[in-house]
């Protein structure tokens, strides 16, 4: 009997996706434990051909599915909808599993049944990548503030590798699909009045498979942006609680005085210069150069954030 199903949305990383698969399928956890199912957010790649090329090697059984791009929240959603496990294991398509990570998400559950419970596993940069300044700043530093700590609000309801049990799911409502960033989170905000708890298994880990480039890092401050003045629109009365995760407007007025000061050394004329004075930091600087990094991010989300508001 099925007990989990690890759902994967996938959109043109048909290579990519067949790793995931290849290491999904080489878990330790029984194979007749667990289902994977892949939605396809219209990928114009081989990524049908390849998720299809899994789908008769027996358990865990490999599902596809397919629609129009329509986004990853909506792809989610119908993968949740149609998986037949109690507990949904939510990850990337870039997320590369280690052999034991299935296994520990099905153990954590064992231990905390309580359908309130939801378990974060760890994910960390692939070792096989070229070093990158840039993703000590993106997952790795998530992870790296969660410390020591075991259990969590839904501030820390990752979807790169994160399992929820159906049950909660039922309650609390899906993914919204306005949301194209933020949007585990804007999920988990909504499963806390349900009671959610997190309960993080650094053991179930998984692996980050996805070189991020400056260009890259920069677009996703742009995407949280947009995702923060949605999630305000779609959810006024939050506002207050957006503020930590970066909604100006209801920040502080001594933090927005101090954005507006920093923002006559770092805006849109000065960002290049800073992007290559942080580019060229030899290694023995490099945390003034990840100070750099985050200050431009920073900059970045803001005036994205600003301009979002402006349009209405």
């Amino acid at each position: 009997m099925t007990t989990l199903s690890v759902i994967v949305p996938t959109y043109n990383r048909a290579r990519t996706l067949a790793k995931c698969i290849a290491a999904l399928r080489a878990q330790s956890a029984p194979p007749d434990a667990f289902e994977i199912v892949v939605s396809d957010d219209g990928s114009r790649d081989d990524t049908q051909a390849v998720a299809q090329s899994f789908a008769h090697l027996g358990a865990p059984h490999v599902r596809y599915l397919h629609q129009e791009n329509a986004g990853a929240n909506r792809a989610r959603n119908r993968a949740i909808s149609a998986a037949s496990g109690a507990i949904m294991l939510l990850i990337n398509d870039d997320t590369i599993a280690t052999p034991g990570m299935v296994a520990e998400h099905l153990a954590a559950h064992d231990c905390f049944p309580d359908d309130r419970v939801a378990v974060l596993g760890r994910v960390t940069v692939a070792p096989d990548l070229p070093h990158s300044r840039l993703a000590a700043l993106h997952l790795d530093r998530a992870y790296r503030l969660l410390g020591d700590r075991r259990e969590f609000d839904w501030r820390a309801f990752f979807t790169c590798n994160v399992s929820v049990k159906r049950s909660l799911l039922e309650r609390g409502g899906h993914f919204e699909e306005r949301i194209r960033y933020h949007e585990d989170l804007e999920l988990a905000e909504r499963l806390s009045h349900h009671g959610l708890r997190v309960v993080y298994r650094p053991e179930a880990l998984g692996y980050h498979d996805h070189f991020l480039t400056e260009d890259e890092f920069f677009s996703i401050a742009a995407r949280e942006a947009r995702a923060l003045a949605t999630w305000a629109r779609i959810a006024p009365q939050l506002r207050g609680t957006l503020a930590d995760l970066g909604y100006e407007p209801a920040q502080p007025l001594g933090r927005r005085i101090r954005h507006r000061v920093l923002g006559v050394a770092v805006n849109r004329v000065t960002i290049p210069f800073w992007r290559r004075v942080a580019r060229a930091c030899p290694e023995r600087f490099e945390a003034l150069a990840l100070r750099i990094y985050l200050h431009l991010y920073g900059s970045v989300q803001r005036a994205h954030l600003r301009r979002e508001m402006r349009a209405g």
